[in-house]
């Protein structure tokens, strides 16, 4: 059975634990979330039932199931359901657009050699969304046969003739048919970005 392990790179957030946790609800106990460190990120985690390790996952890979490949989007190579039975890292990054490259800075270039580099296509996907598409590959899926929404308009708000809306230019696999994205990061969204549009009028 395929272990995909997040190696978290980012601060503490409602967004970042939203997005582990609808991948946890995908993949289940198969998630893995290394390099825990702050204290509230653990109690989040912990009350979800989701596992995670202080250790960063250079420290725990000697111990994890082989192969190793990495989600690396500088990789010239796709990933392939034969090389997705043993352990998948996954940089715990919340998107930047355009991407800054730190999966790379952050995360691949810390690993040993033996680390397969794998990209999941041409486009950048959020944490969540990546953790479906190797999921779905290590079900033997090819990355042709994954549908892919890129860029996605999420409705914030109303006002008096008109909607607020808030563009996300990421890509999205489609799961059963729908978007991959947490609802409670549309509620996020629809929370916090409404009250920033309301303050500038």
């Amino acid at each position: 059975m395929v272990l995909i392990v997040i190696e978290n790179l980012e601060q503490y957030s409602p967004w970042l634990i939203y997005e582990y946790e609808h991948a946890y609800e995908l993949v289940g106990d198969s998630l893995l979330i290394t390099n825990v460190k702050d204290q509230r990120l653990k109690e989040e985690l912990r009350r979800r039932g989701i596992r995670f390790a202080e250790e960063s996952v250079v420290e725990l890979l000697p111990r994890l199931p082989r192969p190793w490949v990495v989600l690396e989007p500088k990789a010239k190579e796709g990933l392939k359901p034969e090389e997705a039975g043993g352990t998948i890292i996954v940089g715990g990054i919340l998107g930047a657009h355009p991407p800054k490259g730190r999966t790379w800075e952050l995360l691949t270039s810390k690993l040993p050699r033996e680390v397969l580099q794998r990209n999941i296509g041409p486009h950048q996907f959020p944490i969540d969304g990546a953790v479906a598409v190797a999921w779905l590959v290590s079900k033997g899926k090819t990355l042709n046969e994954i549908p892919v929404k890129v860029g996605l308009e999420v409705k914030v708000g109303e006002m008096p003739g008109m909607e607020i809306v808030e563009e996300l230019p990421y890509a999205y696999p489609i799961v059963d048919g729908k978007v991959f994205i947490s609802e409670k990061v549309k509620r996020y969204l629809e929370k916090n970005l409404l009250g920033d549009a309301l303050s500038d009028l």
